[in-house]
């Protein structure tokens, strides 16, 4: 049974007496879109992001988050001893879709709420990985290095029009890769937990298990949550089982694919190339992997477009917002109701 936290004095009518206070370690929230901010601000309440100076470093982030009623957490780790350690936390509202860093029971028990915003960024991961997808098949990094070095040769690559492309997490982001890369000629090859047959019909995706999609694509995409179910999911077997000369994407969590036997994979040349926008340890720091010219790496910026920072600050406010206010918020991920 969950409790219900409500540690600010009321004025008679019910009416929270010294302000709300919600404190952001998301590096886009009312960054590029000021709206969402402005209109919890409007309320009374204060908004702090985080200072350009501050590390985020367990203790830093616990005296940063002391006080505030509604946080946005960012990648932060939100375990139960960082959740009993803020008796005024009401919300833990996440800035985009993946909640695998917070403990929900845990928020569950101590009567904190978790919220996200599923699906607010799929296009722009998507179309992140369409863009990878280009860059792998007609190399523009290496023709890009190759012009800025003073040279000058015959950059031969392949198109994705007749390719087939495996996505391994149709959820929102795979569906709309699959739109994408549909519109490009490829072939489309799906695994996940559950089929939507409606969709895959009429996309003309074939849904298949994952060692049959990993040996028929040519390019294989990940858009996966980190799970229990899918952490070291894609290993040395499963990348021997790739066809030679293929390449592997991975746009959802870095723990799902083991590096090392990625490492292994590309060096024996075995797989052309691979794009990563995630990793096991993030800031990536030093990594053999990323070191490999073969390798295109971001950083962790699948979700980050103009449009989609709008839409999601918009929903991540609307979810802190309605749960300080008393209300079921847009989108709950744990169990919990708001007070009587």
């Amino acid at each position: 049974m969950s409790t219900i936290k409500n540690d600010h004095p009321v004025d008679t009518l019910g009416r929270p007496i010294s302000p709300l206070r919600i404190c952001s370690l998301s590096p886009s929230f009312g960054l590029y879109s000021a709206q969402p901010v402005q209109e919890l601000k409007d309320k009374g309440w204060e908004v702090v992001p985080r200072p350009p100076e501050m590390s985020l470093e367990r203790d830093s982030v616990l005296e940063f988050f002391r006080g505030c009623d509604g946080v946005v957490p960012g990648m932060v780790k939100m375990d139960q001893e960082m959740m009993a350690a803020l008796p005024n936390l009401k919300v833990i509202a996440v800035h985009g879709a993946g909640v695998d860093h917070i403990d929900h029971k845990a928020a569950e028990d101590l009567g904190i709420a978790v919220c996200n915003v599923p699906g607010g960024n799929a296009r722009a991961v998507a179309e992140l990985a369409l863009g990878l997808m280009l860059a792998l098949a007609r190399r523009i990094p290496w023709a890009d290095r190759l012009v800025k070095d003073g040279g000058w040769a015959t950059v031969m690559g392949c198109q994705l029009g007749g390719r087939t492309l495996g996505i391994v997490g149709l959820g929102k982001i795979g569906k709309e890769l699959a739109r994408l890369a549909g519109c490009m000629g490829m072939k489309l090859m799906a695994h996940g937990r559950t089929q939507d047959r409606e969709f895959t019909e009429r996309h003309g995706v074939t849904w298949a298990p994952l060692d049959d999609l990993l040996a028929g694509s040519d390019f294989v995409s990940l858009h996966l949550p980190g799970t229990s179910e899918t952490m070291g999911l894609i290993r040395a077997p499963q990348l021997a089982l790739m066809r030679p000369g293929s390449f592997l994407l991975n746009l959802g969590r870095g723990g799902v694919v083991d590096e090392d036997a990625l490492y292994q994979s590309l060096q024996q040349g075995h797989l052309a190339g691979a794009a990563l926008d995630v990793f096991s340890y993030e800031p990536l720091g030093e990594s053999p992997l990323a070191k490999l010219p073969q390798v295109i790496s971001t950083p962790h910026m699948g979700g980050f477009s103009v449009e989609s920072a709008a839409e999601v600050g918009r929903v991540c406010a609307q979810n802190l917002a309605a749960v300080l206010e008393g209300r079921m918020p847009p989108h709950l991920v744990n169990r919990w109701s708001p007070p009587a």
